[in-house]
């Protein structure tokens, strides 16, 4: 009788080790979603494209090494995307794994239209990738993904390496999906995304380029910001501590210089219930080329090089900082979170009209850059760009 109980007990026992396959997952089956596109229609209905990862690559016929294309793009149109999603499933007869996707792009018509309607979604999604880089494409994100060449198979691989460094933060003023997300409903630090445009090159190849911020209020898209606008609101984001500029000296004197260890410090202060912010700009600066020759053994011509640079950098600073608040009523560089950290019983007050306070703030600018390395040259000086020749 002891040894029936045994037998029953080590048998209940195996069948509990035995590994079922009721959820097993058929990679035959699976494909990668490498980046997705997200599009309003003429019918006003959202329109989406997944870039997905081919993982087989057959070499033709006769040995030749020529392949297809990494990745295919497929279409569907849906009042959400969730239901667009689902028809691309029945197309592509496959299941589709999200948690490795690259970027996500979305058109500046969807984008000015408003992204209430998308924000649910991704916030839902339990199988999405939430360091996703969120890019705004001036043409459609069909077109985008459907014509990009760039030197890796898979475009969306390109993008992210361009817009993360190699110590995996972020860079040229890059933002993830959670970032993104969150800041589509906080009035304190609004969005700023980077744009990803179509660059014709000498092959007639089309490559996209990103370069210029698309600046949002709230879940809208404002407008555009310039390369140099878009440069500046990086660095007080502090999304970005490098940047190459170009200075105009005198005349037809312009000298490029290579700007790094950029510190931001930004501070709020009251005062006669007037909000003042103040920004100190301090880095230093490598001059890299000038279209005239330069003595810097001289000290009049190093303090005259560093006074204009310190005059432009702070004339760019406030004029992109009015443009951003006046124009775009949006606060890209995050000075509500500034305040609110300082005032916090204050920011109650004013953070239900945050939009129109921005206008009324008073800029105190200060930058402090200093000229480097120009002891390691020859004589101490520079000569005439040969380009200039």
């Amino acid at each position: 009788m002891v040894i029936r109980y045994l037998k029953c007990i080590v048998a209940a026992s195996m069948i509990m080790m035995i590994s079922g396959c009721w959820s097993q997952i058929n990679f035959d089956q699976l494909t990668v979603v490498s980046a997705i596109g997200l599009d309003l229609d003429e019918d006003q209905k959202l329109q989406v494209s997944l870039q997905l990862v081919n993982p087989t690559l057959p070499v033709a016929a006769g040995g030749a090494t020529q392949q297809r294309r990494a990745v295919a793009i497929y279409t569907a149109t849906g009042h959400t995307i969730h239901e667009a999603i689902e028809i691309i499933k029945k197309q592509s007869k496959k299941n589709l794994f999200f948690s490795q996707t690259r970027a996500i792009l979305i058109s500046e018509k969807l984008a000015k239209n408003g992204l209430s309607n998308i924000v649910d979604y991704f916030w839902r999604e339990p199988n999405q990738n939430f360091n996703s880089w969120v890019l705004i494409s001036n043409s459609t994100a069909k077109d985008a993904l459907s014509r990009s060449k760039e030197l890796l198979a898979v475009s969306s691989d390109e993008w992210k390496a361009y817009l993360k460094d190699k110590t995996n933060n972020t860079a040229r003023g890059g933002i993830e999906l959670y970032q993104f997300l969150s800041r589509l409903n906080q009035s304190s630090y609004e969005a700023a995304v980077p744009g990803i445009s179509p660059f014709a090159s000498e092959s007639k190849q089309i490559i996209m380029e990103i370069g210029k911020l698309a600046v949002f209020n709230g879940d809208k898209m404002s407008g555009w910001l310039s390369l140099d606008e878009s440069r500046i609101v990086n660095w007080l984001s502090r999304s970005s501590k490098t940047g190459v500029i170009q200075v105009k000296i005198k005349n037809d004197e312009f000298i490029d210089f290579d700007l790094t260890n950029i510190h931001i410090k930004t501070t709020a202060q009251f005062k006669n219930n007037q909000l003042v912010m103040s920004i100190l700009m301090k880095c230093d600066a490598h001059i890299k080329t000038s279209t005239e020759a330069l003595d810097l053994a001289s000290q009049q011509v190093s303090h005259t090089i560093e006074t204009k640079l310190n005059q432009y950098l702070n004339t760019g600073i406030k004029h992109t900082l009015h443009k951003t608040f006046d124009t775009y009523q949006s606060d890209a560089v995050g000075f509500g979170d500034v305040v609110h950290r300082t005032y916090p019983e204050k920011w109650k007050s004013i953070e239900a009209n945050w939009g129109a306070t921005l206008k009324t703030i008073e800029l105190a600018v200060d930058t402090d850059v200093r000229l480097v390395k120009s002891g390691l040259l020859i004589n101490r000086s520079i000569k005439k760009d040969d380009k200039d020749d």
